[in-house]
């Protein structure tokens, strides 16, 4: 799979929820500036409740652009919910067969698993058109974007102003995988779940309680998947907030479920729902060095 670049082909394609199309036309026009081509997606601009056109229509625009030649990479405009509704109407064998970056977060964390899962096809955890380009954008999330998905040697991911934090002083290396914790939760034991036998685990999640954020938390760890992983990269819990005054704050969650795990931890990297917002490619080498402080992508 060949890097993108500046003068690409972006597929822009909607996998969950629909998008407001001012917004829209505002990111496209973002994108064609920053000087890539873009190609829209059939369904992008559909309603269907509250999806971007039915499931077989978001479907078949995401199989439409691996398929084609002019289009180098595809990126997910925004989002939401919907994409568990379309695993099963992917075509792998086509995926497969014409790998190309596939970016997107959040909800877009069903598809990653399901292509690594299913592809070995690397992926990026990564800016969506409407939800990080469209009207007034973070250029540290450009930037930060344009060198991860141009990236061929290996480097240090680093915060954009903000320390990352470890928990001991171990080490470890393993393919990234993970996403958005709700979403990858509901994976969890199907045939688009991930393979997680020293793997690093990357997390990160909105909007959820912390005793929600607890109890999913502790489904990873009674089926054993802290057990397998090789080590764990907590990202952005943007409004992950106590409900009443009784509960856990998210800090006290954490350190409950990792402060005396032995395994490689950190926690507050910027990927997710942040802005700015870090870059990162699921399906690569990942290292945690608890000891130096420091994590590495190795290529």
């Amino acid at each position: 799979m060949r890097n993108l670049k500046v003068g690409d082909t972006i597929g822009l394609v909607a996998p969950a929820s629909s998008v407001e199309k001012e917004k829209l036309k505002s990111a496209i026009v973002n994108l064609e500036k920053m000087g890539f081509k873009v190609k829209i997606g059939k369904s992008v601009e559909n309603i269907w409740y509250s999806f971007a056109g039915t499931d077989e229509e978001r479907a078949k625009d995401i199989i439409n652009f691996f398929q084609d030649a002019d289009v180098d990479a595809i990126m997910c405009v925004r989002g939401g919910y919907g994409g568990i509704r379309i695993l099963s109407l992917l075509d792998y064998e086509i995926v497969k067969n014409n790998p190309k970056p596939f970016i997107g977060y959040s909800d877009i964390t069903s598809l990653h698993m399901a292509f690594l899962k299913k592809c070995n096809l690397k992926v990026f955890h990564g800016p969506m058109a409407v939800s990080n380009f469209s009207e007034s954008y973070s250029i540290e999330t450009l930037d930060n974007f344009i060198k991860v998905v141009n990236s061929d040697k290996s480097y240090i991911i680093k915060n954009f102003n903000e320390e990352i934090y470890f928990y001991n002083s171990l080490k470890a290396s393993g393919q990234l995988v993970g996403g958005n914790l709700a979403v990858l939760i509901s994976n969890l034991g199907t045939e688009f779940d991930l393979e997680y036998e020293n793997k690093i685990l990357f997390l990160e999640d909105v909007g959820e309680s912390t005793y929600k954020i607890d109890r999913m938390l502790w489904k990873l760890k009674n089926l054993g998947i802290f057990d397998k992983v090789a080590g764990i990269v907590l990202g952005d819990f943007m409004n992950c907030d106590k409900s009443s005054n009784d509960d856990m704050s998210l800090q006290e969650v954490f350190d409950s479920h990792f402060k005396n795990l032995n395994k490689p931890i950190c926690y507050n990297l910027k990927s997710g729902h942040c802005t700015p917002m870090l870059t990162l490619e699921f399906g690569e080498i990942l290292e945690i060095d608890g000891e130096k402080k420091k994590i590495v992508v190795r290529k």
